[in-house]
């Protein structure tokens, strides 16, 4: 097992925060059990991520390519939808794989990612290409359960062409190491993407996001926002950055991270970037962590609502925009999970 450093920073502060990318001692996975598709219609085993595949780090990505590979192919004016399931289990309770997604013009994937199992040890890692065509759209709703003692690693990279628009929503709730790298490229002229998330971290969970959009074309859109909850001696980094390249005239860009502190043992990181080297472009950029609103709870509590009902009302009014952007067969799902996580502590 080696040391390495993910998630870094494009551009750097200063050396003593120790924020500008995360230390983890990796291992690369055995390939473990294969995933399960819903459909085959458009899947065929076999594909390489391209040259310029950017993960969480030169080591993960060349642990991906010893994996398995998969390649789904969606054709032009199709519309398709598609759920992959990874389950780890005590027999099997590793993955190492790459998935390639290749969208047609006009083409349209509903795309539902469902990880869980009850393995308390192991490590996922999932690497993704998307390459959309124009005006190709893709919806992306990722629910990580269970999975306890693992250390996952979901790292995507995200190609659009003019006009298209890929929407990615995920509910980071399970795993004890959480390791999200994402990175997006607007190459076409009014493309959007937009990444979502929620979370809820206990006990000495870690969590670790990092998502980088650069604009391109013009008059293109980036949204990231990530949502959540920490207890215990949990911990979360959050590293977001829009980047507005020359030329990108018209492009607006926005991101936030909020997270609601239940313990004062938990810590929260918060590096939201903006660069930028065209002046016609608008960047917004926002972070807030602390502890839940006193009068918020006491005007709940008036009403007849209990401590931890309160508590748990502003929580789940914080993540619910987003989980209800997510795929309808999912949504529940995320809310009970939600609600057993914060309902086995005292919050």
């Amino acid at each position: 097992m080696e040391e390495i450093r993910i998630n870094r920073l494009p551009l750097l502060t200063y050396r003593y925060l120790h924020t500008n990318d995360t230390p983890v001692s990796f291992e690369a996975p055995e390939k473990g059990k294969a995933p399960l598709f819903s459909d085959l219609s458009y899947v065929k085993e076999g594909g390489s991520l391209p040259s310029d595949f950017r993960g969480a780090s030169a080591a993960t990505v060349e642990a991906l390519e010893k994996g398995s590979h998969y390649t789904i192919t969606i054709p032009a004016e199709t519309k398709a939808q598609l759920t992959i399931t990874l389950t780890g289990s005590r027999e099997e309770s590793d993955f190492k794989g790459t998935f390639l997604f290749y969208l047609g013009k006009n083409a349209h994937l509903n795309l539902i990612w469902i990880l869980k199992g009850d393995t308390e040890k192991g490590t996922c890692l999932a690497g993704a290409y998307y390459e959309l065509a124009e005006k190709a759209q893709l919806k992306v709703s990722r629910l990580e359960s269970g999975l306890s003692g693992v250390a996952v690693f979901d790292q995507r990279h995200t190609v659009l062409a003019e006009g298209a628009r890929a929407d990615f929503s995920a509910a980071e709730l399970g795993g004890e190491n959480i390791y999200v790298h994402s990175y997006g490229l607007l190459a076409g002229d009014h493309a959007a993407m937009t990444e979502k998330a929620v979370y809820a971290g206990t006990k000495k969970q870690h969590l670790d996001f990092f998502y980088h959009i650069d604009h391109v074309g013009r008059k293109t859109h980036a949204e990231i926002d990530v949502k959540g909850a920490l207890d215990d001696e949990s911990k979360k980094i959050f590293r977001g950055t829009l980047d507005f390249k020359k030329g990108c005239s018209g492009s607006v860009g926005d991101e936030g991270d909020y997270a609601i502190q239940l313990s004062p043992r938990t810590k929260n990181i918060s590096l939201p970037l903006l660069l930028c080297t065209e002046d016609d472009v608008q960047g917004n950029h926002a972070s807030s962590a602390g502890q839940l609103d006193a009068n918020t709870i006491y005007f709940l509590m008036s009403r007849g609502f209990s401590l931890e009902e309160a508590r748990r009302i502003v929580i789940e009014a914080l993540i619910r925009p987003i989980v209800d952007s997510m795929d309808e067969s999912v949504r529940e799902e995320i809310i009970t999970e939600l609600r057993q996580k914060l309902d086995s502590k005292e919050i």
